[in-house]
């Protein structure tokens, strides 16, 4: 039997499977040389054919050139007799003639042709001379006395001021600027609003001998540079001509670098110098499909195991089966004893999460928990020691916040020309496109178009963001967030007295609409607790911190190091903070508040703590994926943390309505049966939990505003109501909310787990600041 199952009709199965193998992969093998050998004929095709046009354009140039030699021969005897005539004395030497008008002047080419040249170099940029060498009007050898005559460019600010584009006042304010804070005079020149961006790059350009990019200026060559060396380089191929291709640049390229660009196209290379707008285009452009996948799937690419693009792995649904199983069996076998297990199991989570959320709190009360510095401190730093400093500010549908958000970034105690500000605008928002274009914006602000594409989170506009950010340091702003002025400084101190392996600043955060209603003082409660006592002894003890969703101050390499954040975690910054520490790096808690808006409306409350909830569960599967691997990675004490922290958060909520439908049975009607769930010692375990339990969950958001209020008045700063206190006595009807949160985030984990639920902001005045409405008024 065995034989006729490895021959039938006398050919050997498994010899047969092995040559079918060995022929499929020899044709795939050829199909896949087909192809790239149609690319490669479809790429020379195209360059024949850009040859070809460039060659009609220079023949028509030439029969142009020959017409206006013609013209100049049947004109000259006119022009001979209008020379002669009584002597003239000689005149003052002529002031310096641009480059163009003193080719005409020496008939060295026409006005005709010096219009051709002018117009391709509006159309794609470069110096004028090459193109006119290009274009056969004139020769390299006839060029080179003309550009020994030049004069040579001196410094940047010299030549703006001899070019009239900038008064020696305003030099001298830049100047000033620069001597106390460093970064490069074009830079300063830019935050002040003293020059355009297009003037300053075109002065830039003719100091360091290269052209500029033309106005009018489309990409039409299929040739690129690999992603990773044009990033490096900040360079783009924009255009091709016959001997030469058009590269744009952010800066003059080092001699090296030229060299290697040389090297993979195949031809010299003209340097275009592009404004920072004008380079996020090109980058667009060329590179944009590139983008989008690396803001979307590079960490799912690179580490699926920390990728949320699965929710439930098969040993995940395997094991969950196994679970249910065992309580179904155990329910036929003992009723009892197995509802009595599972209720023990249910009180000694409560307990553990009681004691711990006590200790965390005791621990987060000491002074030393977070970083602090004196105004003296602050002031004692040397503004030419800061690094450019990148903020995300991630924005859909929050045109009604705009203003409020630009005036509080303008009040940041920090040299702009030091600052990278990335305002990520997605592309189906019609209105903040609009309004943003509208507005005459510093040059340290950037705006963004993020991609329209699945998934629509937050946290996919952030890594589409960082992509070519400048910054040493990063964070996040939120649309509606007000951060303390000083707090870059002093996340800047913070970093320079951590150990190198403290990778992420967390700011604390408020809320600025605390008395507006009943909700409003809960939530204050509830940060105040989260931001002031308990991240801090998290902290503390040394355990994984789930982030904040904004004012989390980054190291931009360890950022990128570890893929950005998840696209596909809606709680974006918790899974962050697992993996910050999975990694071996640190979290520190800086004395600076970001004041934000709280939720005025339950409904939008409850979108948002949904959304919240979904993300911790997210997170809580992510990196249980494999249990062992994980306690091998972040220690005991860091896995009951993480347990603690990440799936406590949303289990509680929709563990309780089951017990609070326990209690009202026992008082309403003393169902006797509700008693039989509490024997011995499960009675005086839950009965710890109720009386004590509550109390010090209550007792915490206290704690969390008192400290806050005892904070603020210390620094004469802004002062919370000490009436805030008694609501927390209504602490309950909240944990209500957050049941009703988590129950709708259990269902869209399993029916739409990557539905980002969008929070309505604006609903709130916020307090405003003067002096900031320089250019927000400038809105159409």
């Amino acid at each position: 039997m065995i034989k006729l199952r490895k021959h039938w009709m006398g050919v050997n199965r498994s010899y047969a499977k092995r040559i079918l193998d060995r022929e499929k992969a020899t044709l795939g093998e050829k199909k896949k040389l087909l192809a790239n050998q149609r690319e490669a004929q479809a790429l020379a095709v195209q360059r024949l054919q850009l040859e070809a046009d460039e060659l009609n354009k220079r023949l028509d140039l030439t029969y142009a050139r020959i017409e206006d030699l013609r013209t100049a021969q049947e004109a000259a005897p006119a022009i001979e007799e209008l020379l002669a005539g009584p002597e003239q004395a000689p005149s003052a030497e002529p002031p310096a003639m641009r480059l163009g008008d003193q080719l005409v002047r020496d008939g060295l080419i026409s006005d005709a042709q010096l219009k051709a040249a002018m117009d391709s170099q509006k159309s794609h940029g470069g110096r004028l001379g090459d193109i006119l060498i290009d274009m056969g009007f004139i020769t390299d050898l006839q060029m080179k006395p003309i550009f020994r005559k030049q004069p040579r460019k001196g410094k940047l600010g010299d030549l703006l001021m001899e070019a009239g584009l900038i008064t020696s006042e305003q030099l001298d304010k830049a100047l000033a600027f620069q001597n106390k804070s460093g970064g490069l005079l074009g830079d300063i020149l830019l935050s002040l609003q003293l020059i355009e961006p297009e003037t300053l790059y075109r002065a830039i350009a003719t100091q360091n001998n290269i052209g500029r990019i033309g106005n009018e200026l489309s990409i039409n060559t299929p040739v690129r540079l690999p992603e990773t060396l044009a990033r490096s380089y900040e360079v783009i191929v924009i255009h091709q001509y016959m001997n030469r291709f058009l590269v744009a640049v952010s800066g003059p390229l080092t001699e090296e670098q030229s060299e290697e660009v040389q090297r993979l196209l195949g031809l010299p290379v003209e340097q275009v110098l592009a404004t920072k707008n004008e380079m996020e285009r090109f980058w667009k452009e060329v590179y944009g499909s590139e983008m989008l996948h690396e803001s979307t799937s590079k960490l799912a690419d690179e580490q699926p195991h920390n990728s949320a693009i699965t929710t439930f792995t098969r040993f995940q649904i395997g094991g969950f089966i196994l679970i249910g199983l065992v309580i179904v069996i155990g329910l036929i076998l003992n009723f009892w004893m197995t509802l009595l297990t599972l209720n023990l199991i249910v009180q000694l989570f409560y307990f553990t999460m009681s004691i711990f959320k006590f200790t965390v709190i005791m621990f987060g009360s000491r002074r030393s928990s977070q970083f602090r510095f004196t105004p003296e401190e602050i002031d004692a730093i040397d503004e030419r020691e800061l690094p450019v400093y990148t903020i995300l500010v991630p924005m859909y549908r929050e045109s009604q916040v705009l203003p409020h958000l630009l005036r509080n970034l303008e009040q940041l105690d920090y040299p702009k020309a030091k600052l990278d500000v990335r305002l990520l605008i997605e592309e189906d928002d019609e209105e903040m496109r609009t309004i943003l274009q509208d507005m005459k914006l510093p040059a340290y602000y950037t705006v963004l178009v993020v991609p329209d594409g699945l998934p629509k989170t937050k946290p996919k506009a952030c890594n589409y963001g960082l992509l070519r950010a400048r910054g040493e340091y990063v964070v996040i702003f939120d649309a509606e967030d007000q951060p303390d002025p000083d707090q870059l400084k002093k996340v800047f101190l913070t970093f320079r007295q951590c150990p190198d392996n403290y990778a992420c600043i967390q700011a604390k955060l408020n809320y600025f609409n605390s008395d507006q209603n009943l909700l409003t003082r809960w939530f204050t409660q509830e940060y105040s607790m989260w931001f002031e006592l308990l991240l801090p002894g998290i902290m503390q003890l040394d355990v994984p911190i789930p982030l904040g969703g904004t004012s989390n101050h980054f190291k931009m390499s360890v950022l990128k190091e570890l893929g950005a954040w998840d696209p596909f975690n809606v709680t974006e910054d918790a899974d962050l903070g697992i993996r910050l520490y999975k990694h071996g790096y640190k979290t520190a808690i800086v004395d600076s508040r970001t004041w934000e808006e709280a939720n005025s409306r339950t409904g939008n409350w409850i979108r948002q703590r949904s959304r919240w909830i979904k993300g911790y569960m997210q997170t809580w599967l992510v990196h249980m994926r494999n249990p062992f691997k994980l306690l091998r990675e972040i220690g005991f004490k860091g896995f009951i943390g993480f347990q603690v922290m990440i799936l406590a958060t949303p289990m509680l909520p929709l563990l309780n309505p089951i017990f609070w439908l326990m209690l009202l049975l026992w008082f309403g009607w003393e169902l006797s049966i509700i008693g039989d769930f509490f024997p011995g010692f499960i009675y005086y375990l839950a009965s710890i939990e109720f009386y004590i339990g509550n109390f010090m969950f209550v007792f915490s958001n206290v704690a969390g505003v008192y400290w806050v209020i005892h904070e603020l008045e210390d620094n004469r700063n802004r002062v919370f109501s000490y009436k805030l206190v008694r609501y927390a006595l209504l602490t309950p009807l909240y944990w209500v909310l957050m049941s009703i949160a988590a129950l709708k985030a259990a269902w869209q984990l399993v029916t739409n787990p990557f539905y980002w639920e969008k929070t309505e902001h604006g609903l709130t005045e916020p307090p405003t600041a003067s002096g900031t409405d320089k250019f927000i008024d400038s809105a159409g």
